[in-house]
């Protein structure tokens, strides 16, 4: 197969040079362009992983849809119409208050949330966060509250009342969810004594659904076919100011690795700047036997491109690579309570990565285009003066 001479020639020139000094030149270029490619892919994957861990979490723990109404015959009335819904795997009844704990001289304000532990589903569901269970009623404590204040048998608190008054009830057993905020703030128990702490409580109707990312379909089928006078919301609108923050966060941490990758292709630009330097009598034969401009300017942006194409390759691979490491071997240990899993996660999105290999590239050639540009505007007779 014959191969197109512009390509020949680039080929030729980059990997063929008189002098040993521009190959290596070429190879710093490669590494540069890889170590680029592979940091950046390495790094977004590790955002991605503590992202999705996060957010699979929430998904897991916190309710899809929330209904809210200032009558609660009107909540039991959707409870028994929603908890139908094929979709629908768990429609139950919830109370959330708040308590001020002691825990010596501290005062520790938490939040208590009441759950129907009568209805199976719920009482299954949350079994799989609880590490043990001791006692058959008072409070679940987290398991991160628990270490921190030392806490065995009993709890003191003050209930949201206007005369507060220091009570005491039992641990009945410990959870761990995963999330800081719930694992240190949070004291689980059933409806009933959950009501019974204070009259100043939150009672709403929480759903989870088969699709958690289907929330907002949910939403319109519960406003189409329930009465008025119900307020839902998603699990999504209710954390929009957290995923918009790691949506910042992600572009940030994007660009600002995109800079390594613009900083590896200035080691394009000098490569190529040698090139031509080296090339000056080749460009004017070229040129004298009728090449023209164009064709010059291709020569060289191929260059380039084979210098970016072999980086790409070279950095996507020892990326993935690093990535499938740390996958299989987890070695990195990382503050669990902050980052929510006590490992460092990874995980590989694909489109990440053709959108990095892709940038990448158009990096590469951009910073070719100005040595070849050069070289393409050479006139011959200059080129061949000083030979």
């Amino acid at each position: 197969m014959k191969m197109i001479p512009e390509l020949y020639l680039a080929r030729r020139y980059l990997f063929r040079g008189k002098a040993k000094h521009i190959s290596f030149i070429g190879i710093i270029s490669c590494i540069g362009v890889v170590v680029g490619v592979a940091t950046v892919i390495v790094a977004l994957s590790i955002v991605n992983g503590i992202d999705g861990g996060l957010m699979e979490r929430i998904m897991r723990f916190q309710y899809h849809l929330t209904v809210e109404s200032g009558d609660q015959e009107r909540l039991y009335h959707a409870q028994e119409v929603i908890d139908q819904w094929q979709e629908v795997e768990i429609a139950s009844l919830a109370v959330r208050t708040q308590v001020f704990a002691k825990f010596g001289e501290a005062i520790v304000p938490l939040v208590v949330k009441g759950v129907d532990l009568e209805n199976e589903k719920e009482k299954n569901f949350f079994s799989q966060y609880v590490l043990r269970q001791t006692q058959d009623e008072g409070f679940f404590v987290g398991e991160s509250l628990r270490q921190r204040f030392y806490l065995n048998d009993e709890i003191e608190f003050y209930p949201l009342q206007k005369r507060l008054r220091l009570k005491k009830d039992k641990i009945r057993g410990f959870f761990k969810v995963g999330l800081y905020e719930v694992d240190n703030y949070y004291l689980i128990t059933d409806l009933k004594r959950a009501k019974k702490l204070s009259p100043n409580y939150y009672f709403f109707l929480g759903i989870r659904i088969k699709e958690p990312f289907g929330a907002e379909k949910e939403k319109e089928k519960i406003v189409q076919n329930l009465p008025k006078g119900l307020f839902v919301s998603t699990w999504i609108e209710s954390n929009q100011a957290l995923f918009a923050t790691l949506k910042l966060e992600k572009l940030a941490m994007f660009i600002i690795l995109t800079l390594i990758i613009l900083v590896a292709s200035f080691n394009i630009f000098a490569t190529l700047t040698v090139k031509v330097v080296e090339k000056t009598k080749d460009i004017g034969i070229l040129k004298s036997v009728g090449f023209s401009s164009r064709r010059i300017l291709t020569i060289f942006s191929l260059q380039g491109l084979l210098l970016g194409i072999i980086g790409i390759i070279g950095g996507s691979l020892l990326g993935l690579g690093i990535c499938f490491l740390l996958q299989r071997y987890p070695f990195i240990r990382i503050p669990e309570e902050i980052f929510f899993t006590e490992y460092l996660p990874v995980t590989i999105r694909y489109a990440d990565v053709i959108l990095i290999d892709v940038l990448a590239l158009c990096i590469a050639f951009i910073s070719s285009l100005f040595p070849a540009i050069k070289a393409s505007r050479l006139p011959p007779c200059e080129a061949l003066r000083y030979e």
